[in-house]
């Protein structure tokens, strides 16, 4: 059973767990995925003034939603396929060094997932800061949480990031991984006080 095939009470037991997956790279994918369908909502709800405009927002978030949907199981399937480096064979020096090759090529592999989630989770932040001045007042808040949760899961995934460069031996590849990382989160904390101020602004005028 794939993780989004779980009940949320399944998939909070499994985070709660001893067990490695799903962990904090799928609930920041989750995250994402949530607030991408906030927006979806809200742009649905709004007004028609500009319906051209909504609806491509409405497309925009739908897609970013099962896009970070997907990432959640992702994750999971990548920190496995590093779980499964590290247990190869190590006896004679030509495994070694089979592992170590496997493990590095996992690992990175394994940052690009969550590096994927930041992305899209700044795409999610960008539509909602489109909405938010002609967003239906009846959801606004509703913006809010959206922002709060795509730039935690921006955030969230840059741990990820920083957790598997720690293990990684070249150093270029480190310094672009956190580049990225840092690059995505430093957007996404932008747009999401941006989002988030302006919706406070609007709920004190209501």
């Amino acid at each position: 059973m794939s993780l989004l095939e779980r009940t949320v009470h399944e998939f909070l037991a499994g985070l709660a767990s001893a067990d490695p997956t799903p962990g904090g790279g799928s609930a920041s994918a989750l995250a994402a995925a949530q607030g991408a369908a906030l927006v979806a909502m809200v742009a649905r709800l709004s007004p028609r003034d500009a319906p051209e405009a909504a609806a491509g927002a409405v497309e925009r978030a739908d897609r970013l939603r099962t896009v970070l949907a997907d990432l959640v199981e992702a994750d999971a399937q990548a920190f496995d396929a590093v779980m499964a480096a590290y247990r190869l064979p190590k006896t004679t020096p030509e495994e070694q060094a089979r592992r170590r090759e496997a493990v590095q090529r996992a690992l990175i592999a394994a940052s690009e997932v969550p590096l994927q989630v930041s992305a899209h989770a700044v795409e999610v932040l960008q539509t909602a800061a489109g909405l938010v001045d002609r967003a239906n007042p009846s959801v606004i808040s509703d913006l809010g949480v959206a922002a709060l949760l795509a730039e935690t899961g921006a955030s969230g995934a840059g741990f990820n990031v920083m957790i598997n460069a720690r293990s990684i031996k070249d150093a270029a590849t480190v310094a672009a991984l956190r580049a990225r990382a840092a690059e995505a989160e430093t957007a996404a904390r932008r747009l999401r006080d941006a989002v988030v101020q302006a919706v406070a602004r609007r709920l004190a005028s209501a």
